[in-house]
């Protein structure tokens, strides 16, 4: 069992991971697993922030999708279950609006499960008629 509060970690913001990293991630969230591709895909567009033990263990992950200039949308804030309770996704998420602190929106989904970590981050639902919406033309992996 893990120990600690997250202080003993080395977070990494632009990390190369691998497609078996984040569906090992995906699967702490219990989410299901992705193709390589779509993940390598994904990843190129992307910015990874991590956290790791010292000796290089993945405690945590968020990505950032940002096109530079007006919106930025944070995905896949994911963090071993051992290692919840600790601070690190609240650190992932920050590293990440570090980067995209100028945008004029920052949009992601909340899981019921992280909902208060994004409203003390102070993430809120839009409140003047407009509705966050998605489609999922492909419900593969």
């Amino acid at each position: 069992m893990a120990s600690g509060r997250g202080s003993e970690l080395r977070f990494t913001a632009g990390a190369a991971l691998s497609a078996e990293q984040v569906n090992a991630a995906y699967a702490w969230a219990e989410w299901p697993t992705r193709e390589s591709w779509r993940i390598d895909e994904a990843s190129r567009r992307s910015t990874w922030f991590t956290a790791a033990t010292p000796d290089g263990t993945l405690v945590g992950v968020a990505r950032l999708l940002d096109d530079g200039g007006l919106y930025a949308t944070i995905w896949d804030v994911i963090v071993d279950p051992e290692w919840r309770g600790r601070g690190i996704a609240t650190s992932l998420v920050e590293r990440a609006l570090e980067r995209c602190h100028d945008r004029r929106l920052v949009a992601l989904v909340a899981t019921p499960l992280a909902r208060g970590l994004f409203e003390r981050l102070g993430f809120g639902t839009e409140s003047h008629g407009h509705a966050a919406m998605y489609l999922r033309p492909h419900r593969s992996t």
